[in-house]
């Protein structure tokens, strides 16, 4: 299944959560998943946007479902990364809280990796991680990701949110 994969830049995390809402409130049912993409004051944030047609069955899934190729990515970089009360733990910390929103068709699981990893290891690298996670999420969901920018009716003049 395609999807989409939308790199917004740097931004404040009110205007990711804006942008993730006014892009999940543009789209249909059939519309395919779409993964936005920033650099934000908290880290590397970024929004699963997905018609409820592909999510699991149970709503108390859908997060874990959303979140797990997030772990996978921590743990290929060495770190023992965890899901828990609806957040990811790390050492016994929670490092990014996890949140659910249903927007029209979709819903809109959201979450942020850590700008630096812990003091053992290195700073983040940007496109290392963000590859790595494009492919734990292609390879749990079954997607192929195309580089994607919001269409005209997903920008903020003409969707209200």
């Amino acid at each position: 299944m395609s999807a989409r994969w939308i790199r917004l830049g740097k931004m404040e995390s009110f205007e990711f959560r804006d942008a993730a809402t006014r892009l999940a409130a543009a789209q249909r049912h059939n519309a395919p998943p779409a993964l936005l993409w920033a650099e934000t004051e908290d880290g590397y944030s970024f929004a699963l946007v997905a018609p409820r047609r592909l999510l699991p069955g149970r709503t108390t899934r859908w997060l874990s479902w959303a979140l797990a190729p997030a772990i996978a990515a921590y743990r290929q970089f060495g770190l023992r990364a965890y899901l828990e009360d609806e957040a990811i733990w790390l050492h016994g910390r929670r490092i990014a809280a996890g949140t659910l929103e249903e927007v029209g068709e979709c819903v809109v699981i959201a979450s942020s990796f850590l700008a630096q990893f812990p003091a053992k290891c290195v700073p983040t690298p940007s496109r290392e991680l963000e590859e790595a996670f494009r492919l734990r999420l292609e390879a749990q969901h079954g997607w192929q990701f195309d580089h994607s920018w919001p269409t005209e009716t997903e920008s903020a003049k003409y969707v209200v949110a």
